[in-house]
């Protein structure tokens, strides 16, 4: 589990940032004022980056920095002031960055770069160079960056690396290498991953005019000439993760319900048959409607309806984790049950028919009981249309019968 450390002394600068980091950072987040409170926080958990004060009553030369680090936390510092010699001092330390304390832009640009430095925890970086000792420098510094690092001596095997693990979301290329240049490299690789999927940056230290409007031409998101700041390689890589999380974000939120944010009806009938092919041929569709949910709405007006549906898609989202729920009408829900029996999908369905009878939901301050009725058929050799009709035809049995049942068609 992620966890985030701030030390900071000021009142004023740790109220910023505990309104910045609640409304940026979805993880646990302690706030320390000094170096001793820090101490006593870090032998109680484990951190997964620190964002310090350089200078705190008690730890007026960097201690706090030295400390985290000692303690290998990844770290960013926060200063009132920087000059060249700080400036080496705190690079030398092996900080990820440092921002300047100058307004209230600077806390928001820290506290969206530890979102960003999260983000990229376990995400995976590919480096290609045939300078062993280039691909070393590059790795330490995408590491400090919490990158899961590989690299290649070549465009060849980087090409390779690429075309069997899709799950790299950044490529860092060398222009002049053996066998298959940067150009080379950047231009097969866009055959089959776009800007929006893989991010890609062009490095050189040839020199030569025009290489970087070559390399953002073929395809890479942005260039950098060796050698490099250690500050601007940070802010370039991390700007260009930032507009691929973006994009990501962009995508999510057009196949996300705006009430109950589950995977809306156009998500599911593009992509639920898709993630189907790719799973063993033990599969489940089932189709869930709120009993009598025209009575809630009469009774308490259409703003408690929707507090019923949040609730009801909240119930949904944490007892079926790991399989594809959505909500595909006003009041019906959709789940692709994958990789197991149909038997072991209406045990997980009864299970949560029955906690969903017992949940006091609330609405308009008072408590409320809803029941759901359930359809269940198996998905198995059979497209997702002619699954939905089976599905649909159980859950009419269901409201048939007596409502808060699950019923299934073979």
């Amino acid at each position: 589990m992620q966890r985030v450390l701030v030390v900071e002394d000021s009142k004023v600068v740790q109220q910023v940032l505990r309104h910045l980091s609640a409304h940026y950072l979805d993880v646990a987040v302690d706030f320390a004022w000094s170096l001793a409170e820090a101490k006593e926080f870090i032998a109680k958990h484990h951190y997964t980056l620190a964002l310090v004060d350089l200078t705190l009553p008690d730890a007026m030369n960097g201690e706090v920095v030295k400390y985290t680090l000692d303690q290998a936390i990844p770290t960013v510092v926060l200063t009132s002031t920087i000059d060249e010699y700080k400036r080496q001092q705190i690079l030398e330390l092996g900080v990820v960055d440092y921002v300047i304390k100058d307004n209230r832009d600077s806390y928001h640009y820290a506290v969206k770069l530890v979102a960003q430095l999260l983000r990229n925890q376990g995400c995976k970086a590919l480096i290609a160079d045939d300078s062993r000792l280039s691909r070393l420098l590059i790795k330490q510094m995408l590491e400090k960056q919490l990158f899961d690092v590989q690299d290649a001596h070549d465009g060849e095997q980087a090409l390779k690396i690429l075309k069997n693990d899709p799950e790299i979301k950044l490529l860092l290329t060398d222009y002049a290498m053996p066998t298959m240049d940067g150009f080379e490299l950047v231009k097969a690789v866009r055959n089959f991953r776009g800007r929006d999927d893989l991010a890609i940056i062009g490095l050189s230290g040839a020199g030569k005019h025009g290489l970087s409007a070559r390399f953002i031409k073929f395809g890479a998101n942005d260039f950098l000439t060796k050698p490099f700041m250690n500050e601007e390689f940070h802010c370039r890589v991390l700007q260009t993760m930032e507009q691929l999380s973006l994009i990501a974000d962009i995508k999510e939120s057009a196949f996300r319900d705006d009430l109950t944010n589950l995977y809306n009806r156009r998500y599911f009938y593009q992509f639920a048959e898709k993630r189907l092919k790719e799973t063993s041929r033990n599969n489940s569709l089932a189709l869930l409607d709120i009993d009598f949910f025209k009575a809630i709405n009469d009774k308490f007006g259409h703003e408690a309806g929707d507090q019923a549906l949040k609730q009801v898609a909240s119930l949904l989202r944490s007892s079926f984790k790991d399989f594809i729920v959505a909500r595909v009408g006003g009041e019906e829900f959709a789940i692709v049950l994958t990789d197991i029996d149909l038997d072991q999908a209406y045990q997980l369905l009864e299970a949560f028919r029955v906690r969903l009878s017992k949940y006091d939901f609330v609405i308009n301050g008072d408590t409320f009981a809803i029941t759901v009725s359930i359809g269940l058929t198996k998905f198995q050799n059979v497209t997702l249309t002619s699954a939905m009709r089976l599905a649909d035809k159980a859950l009419y049995q269901a409201k048939d019968q007596s409502r808060d049942c699950v019923v299934r068609q073979n």
